[in-house]
Formats: C-alpha cells, structure tokens, sequence
C-alpha cells in the first residue's frame, strides 16, 4: 500500500502543474477543505494541490503507524486513529474526484 500512496506524489505534482493554468484565470477557492486556511490571493490549483498532499501525507502517516503497530512500536489507540484518519481522508478524495468527473461530464456535455 506504501508504493500506490508513493505513486500519488507524482500525480500531485502533475495535477498541481495541469491546475496552475486554472490559476492564471484568476479563479479563487470558494468554500472548500483549505478556503479557510488559504491566503486571500492563492489561486484554485494550489489550494487544490495542497489539499491533495494533505491526502497523500495522511495516507502515508496512517501506513507508517499501522507499520509501527505492528512491530509494537506505537499503542493499539494510535494506530486506530491513524489509520481511521486516513480512511477518512481516502474517502473524502473519491468523494471529490467524483464530484470533480461530473463536473467535467457536464462542462463537456454544454452546448455553445
């Protein structure tokens, strides 16, 4: 599970790169997971970017503790939390990589 949250990284990168022409636009982050934490003059690809390593750094802390339960290095209670953090964030990024996809199909989908 390590390697597939590791190939993540570079796909957060590449999307962070592919959203900075969203940026150039001028579009600002409405109400979001980081909008309260975002500076006022950070544009939509970072903030999105951003919110995306959280995923990553998440996910990654939460395989890092169930590694360290398992060689009873950390207490059962730490290692749940961990990994039900990273659970929920797992869940939250299908959640907005399907809101993200409908958007897409109904952009696509519009008649000029």
């Amino acid at each position: 599970m390590l390697n597939a949250i590791s190939a993540l990284a570079p796909a957060a990168s590449h999307l962070t790169q592919g959203l900075q022409g969203l940026g150039a636009t001028g579009a600002r982050p409405g109400a979001g997971v980081e909008a309260a934490s975002a500076q006022p003059g950070a544009d939509f690809g970072s903030v999105f970017a951003g919110v995306a390593q959280n995923f990553v750094d998440n996910l990654a802390q939460g395989e890092a503790q169930a590694v360290a339960g398992v060689q009873g290095k950390a207490a059962v209670q730490d290692v749940v939390q961990a990994v039900m953090s990273a659970e929920q964030s797992l869940q939250l990024a299908m959640a907005m990589r399907d809101k993200v996809v409908a958007a897409y199909q109904q952009f696509v989908q519009m008649q000029v």
